[in-house]
């Protein structure tokens, strides 16, 4: 009787051994001979899952989204919505090794995407999604109504700081220390929610 095999186990042996690659092989090495080897298995296997190095790439860039999602539920209650506000942006700060690691893929996934429609597709819907979320959380964290256009700008202004604010410490680390970040990101909420919202 042939041997069953279990291929949701499969694929996340496969999914570790492609952060596994990127971490200790960056984005350029990230191949399937490398995942395979990783993974301790045959291209051939890696294939099944993966058709090729866009499909690593998509799938690295939805697994990041959802860590951060898990993160992001797995957060105490905060006592006022702007803390909430302030912790759920926090995650995505290259803060510690793991948030640093995603956020070179993530700086890295934004490059790919200006040539291939796949992985523009998959950065359009996780970002959408953040965008969204941060949204609930800013107007959340206003005490009166605030009008769409106004929320909208003033959601994408955070967005806009967070992706600059990444972007810089995973290039520059030694000019954009964790410190720093946490400040530049209480200053940029102060002015977001500037003129009747939450403190």
């Amino acid at each position: 009787m042939p041997r069953q095999v279990d291929h949701a186990r499969r694929r996340e042996e496969i999914s570790r051994a492609v952060w596994q690659v990127v971490r200790e092989r960056g984005l350029d090495g990230l191949t399937l001979r490398a995942v395979a080897a990783a993974a301790g298995c045959t291209t051939g296997m890696v294939t099944h899952y993966f058709s090729g190095k866009s499909a690593l790439l998509a799938h690295v860039r939805s697994d990041m989204h959802c860590r951060m999602a898990a993160r992001i539920e797995a957060l105490p209650a905060q006592p006022t919505p702007r803390e909430t506000l302030y912790a759920v942006a926090e995650q995505a700060l290259p803060l510690d090794d793991e948030r640093q690691l995603e956020a070179v893929v993530w700086s890295h996934f934004q490059l790919s995407t200006r040539t291939d429609p796949a992985l523009l597709t998959e950065h359009t819907a996780s970002h959408a999604s953040w965008v969204q979320r941060l949204t609930v959380l800013v107007r959340a964290a206003c005490r009166q109504p605030i009008a769409p256009g106004e929320l909208r700008w003033r959601t994408r202004a955070l967005v806009a700081c967070l992706d600059g604010l990444a972007l810089n410490a995973v290039t520059d680390p030694d000019a954009y220390p964790p410190d720093l970040q946490r400040r530049v990101l209480n200053a940029q909420l102060d002015l977001v929610l500037e003129g009747g919202c939450a403190s």
